[in-house]
């Protein structure tokens, strides 16, 4: 081969060499785009579960400090709506513990469920709150 042939080929492969290095460096950082999100999802899907978390302390206070001032029928069924309020507790232990184990490949599916604990979370409050307010009224 002449000295013009080598040079030629040389520069193909340099060429090729540099495409596919180009190539790979888009595909990493997508990658890590996509693993920033993931992590920037999960972070603060946690912190609204541990809002979450707080919030029921809260209301479980809440009819504790009811009960001091409630009839003995009164206080039954604030005792049940506390026990709801732990169960509900429960659920969002529950999804937190789903939300830190998450992969990238469990992700929708982790993500889906907490949302939905989150939202029927919220339905159950509105009602144990519209409950708790008539069960006052009625005494």
């Amino acid at each position: 081969m002449n000295i013009k042939s080598i040079s030629i080929l040389g520069l193909a492969f340099l060429a090729t060499f540099l495409f596919s290095c180009e190539g790979t460096q888009k595909e990493s950082d997508q990658v890590e785009t996509i693993e920033a999100e993931f992590e920037n999802e999960r972070k603060e899907l946690k912190s609204e579960l541990e809002d979450l978390q707080s919030e029921i302390d809260q209301k479980i206070e809440e009819l504790k400090a009811k009960k001091e001032e409630a009839t003995e029928e009164m206080k039954a069924e604030l005792e049940q709506a506390e026990k709801e309020l732990k169960d509900e507790k429960s659920e969002v232990e529950k999804a937190l513990k789903d939300v830190e184990k998450a992969t990238e490949n469990t992700w929708k599916d982790v993500k889906s469920a907490a949302k939905k604990t989150s939202k029927d979370i919220e339905k159950e409050w509105n009602d144990l709150k519209s409950n708790v307010e008539d069960l006052f009224k009625k005494n």
